[in-house]
Protein backbone atom coordinates (compact mmCIF):
# COMPACT_ATOMS: atom_id res chain seq x y z
CA UNK A 1 0.00 0.00 0.00
CA UNK A 2 1.37 3.40 -0.92
CA UNK A 3 2.28 5.48 2.14
CA UNK A 4 0.39 8.56 0.88
CA UNK A 5 -2.90 6.65 0.60
CA UNK A 6 -2.41 5.07 4.01
CA UNK A 7 -1.72 8.52 5.47
CA UNK A 8 -4.92 9.86 3.92
CA UNK A 9 -6.91 6.97 5.44
CA UNK A 10 -5.47 7.75 8.86
CA UNK A 11 -6.21 11.45 8.41
CA UNK A 12 -9.85 10.70 7.55
CA UNK A 13 -10.23 8.50 10.63
CA UNK A 14 -8.95 11.34 12.83
CA UNK A 15 -11.74 13.65 11.61
CA UNK A 16 -14.59 14.05 14.08
CA UNK A 17 -17.47 11.74 13.16
CA UNK A 18 -15.48 9.67 10.66
CA UNK A 19 -14.69 6.16 11.80
CA UNK A 20 -12.66 3.45 10.12
CA UNK A 21 -15.60 2.14 8.07
CA UNK A 22 -16.41 5.51 6.53
CA UNK A 23 -12.74 6.31 5.94
CA UNK A 24 -12.17 3.04 4.05
CA UNK A 25 -15.39 3.43 2.05
CA UNK A 26 -14.52 7.06 1.21
CA UNK A 27 -11.06 6.03 0.02
CA UNK A 28 -12.64 3.42 -2.22
CA UNK A 29 -15.42 5.60 -3.63
CA UNK A 30 -13.56 8.90 -3.97
CA UNK A 31 -10.07 7.75 -4.94
CA UNK A 32 -10.54 4.12 -6.01
CA UNK A 33 -8.01 3.07 -3.35
CA UNK A 34 -8.69 0.10 -1.08
CA UNK A 35 -6.87 0.70 2.20
CA UNK A 36 -9.01 -1.49 4.46
CA UNK A 37 -12.35 -3.27 4.82
CA UNK A 38 -15.36 -1.14 5.76
CA UNK A 39 -17.06 -3.15 8.50
CA UNK A 40 -20.54 -2.13 9.64
CA UNK A 41 -23.04 -3.94 11.83
CA UNK A 42 -24.09 -6.32 9.02
CA UNK A 43 -20.53 -7.36 8.13
CA UNK A 44 -19.73 -7.73 11.84
CA UNK A 45 -22.81 -9.90 12.54
CA UNK A 46 -22.41 -12.14 9.48
CA UNK A 47 -18.68 -12.62 10.07
CA UNK A 48 -19.46 -13.87 13.57
CA UNK A 49 -22.37 -16.06 12.45
CA UNK A 50 -20.19 -17.69 9.79
CA UNK A 51 -17.31 -17.99 12.26
CA UNK A 52 -14.92 -16.26 9.85
CA UNK A 53 -12.57 -15.30 12.68
CA UNK A 54 -10.58 -17.46 15.07
CA UNK A 55 -12.75 -16.28 17.95
CA UNK A 56 -15.95 -14.20 18.10
CA UNK A 57 -15.30 -10.49 17.71
CA UNK A 58 -16.95 -7.87 19.90
CA UNK A 59 -16.65 -4.77 17.71
CA UNK A 60 -16.66 -3.95 14.00
CA UNK A 61 -13.02 -2.84 14.32
CA UNK A 62 -12.04 -6.25 15.76
CA UNK A 63 -13.94 -7.86 12.90
CA UNK A 64 -12.11 -5.71 10.33
CA UNK A 65 -8.73 -6.75 11.71
CA UNK A 66 -9.76 -10.43 11.79
CA UNK A 67 -11.01 -10.33 8.18
CA UNK A 68 -7.94 -8.50 6.91
CA UNK A 69 -5.74 -11.24 8.41
CA UNK A 70 -7.06 -13.95 6.09
CA UNK A 71 -9.26 -12.48 3.35
CA UNK A 72 -7.27 -11.92 0.14
CA UNK A 73 -6.84 -8.21 -0.54
CA UNK A 74 -8.55 -8.45 -3.94
CA UNK A 75 -11.86 -9.12 -2.12
CA UNK A 76 -11.61 -6.27 0.37
CA UNK A 77 -13.47 -3.80 -1.85
CA UNK A 78 -16.41 -6.17 -2.49
CA UNK A 79 -17.05 -7.70 0.92
CA UNK A 80 -18.88 -4.73 2.47
CA UNK A 81 -21.33 -4.27 -0.39
CA UNK A 82 -22.05 -8.01 -0.65
CA UNK A 83 -22.59 -8.61 3.05
CA UNK A 84 -24.59 -5.44 3.73
CA UNK A 85 -27.29 -6.42 1.22
CA UNK A 86 -27.22 -10.01 2.42
CA UNK A 87 -27.51 -8.83 6.03
CA UNK A 88 -30.46 -6.56 5.25
CA UNK A 89 -32.45 -9.13 3.27
CA UNK A 90 -31.50 -12.64 4.42
CA UNK A 91 -29.19 -12.77 7.43
CA UNK A 92 -31.08 -10.16 9.42
CA UNK A 93 -30.25 -9.41 13.05
CA UNK A 94 -33.71 -10.53 14.21
CA UNK A 95 -35.54 -13.42 12.54
CA UNK A 96 -32.90 -14.27 9.92
CA UNK A 97 -34.30 -16.07 6.89
CA UNK A 98 -32.16 -19.20 7.26
CA UNK A 99 -34.68 -21.34 5.36
CA UNK A 100 -34.41 -19.02 2.35
CA UNK A 101 -30.62 -18.75 2.53
CA UNK A 102 -28.54 -20.51 -0.12
CA UNK A 103 -25.65 -20.71 2.37
CA UNK A 104 -27.72 -22.58 4.97
CA UNK A 105 -25.87 -25.89 4.46
CA UNK A 106 -22.46 -24.35 5.19
CA UNK A 107 -23.50 -21.86 7.89
CA UNK A 108 -22.58 -22.89 11.44
CA UNK A 109 -25.36 -20.69 12.85
CA UNK A 110 -28.22 -21.70 10.53
CA UNK A 111 -29.45 -24.74 12.44
CA UNK A 112 -29.42 -22.90 15.78
CA UNK A 113 -31.19 -19.83 14.40
CA UNK A 114 -33.74 -21.86 12.41
CA UNK A 115 -34.62 -24.00 15.43
CA UNK A 116 -34.91 -20.90 17.64
CA UNK A 117 -37.29 -19.20 15.16
CA UNK A 118 -39.31 -22.41 14.73
CA UNK A 119 -39.82 -22.68 18.50
CA UNK A 120 -40.95 -19.04 18.69
CA UNK A 121 -43.57 -19.58 15.96
CA UNK A 122 -44.95 -22.81 17.43
CA UNK A 123 -45.18 -21.45 20.98
CA UNK A 124 -47.43 -18.52 19.98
Amino acid sequence: MHTTWLSLSIFLIILLGVGPKMAYLAMKCAWKKVTGIGVDTHVHRITNRLKWSKRPTKTPEETRMALEEWLPREYWDEINLLLVGFGQQICRPVNPNCMGCLNRSICPSASKLTLKNYKKKTVK
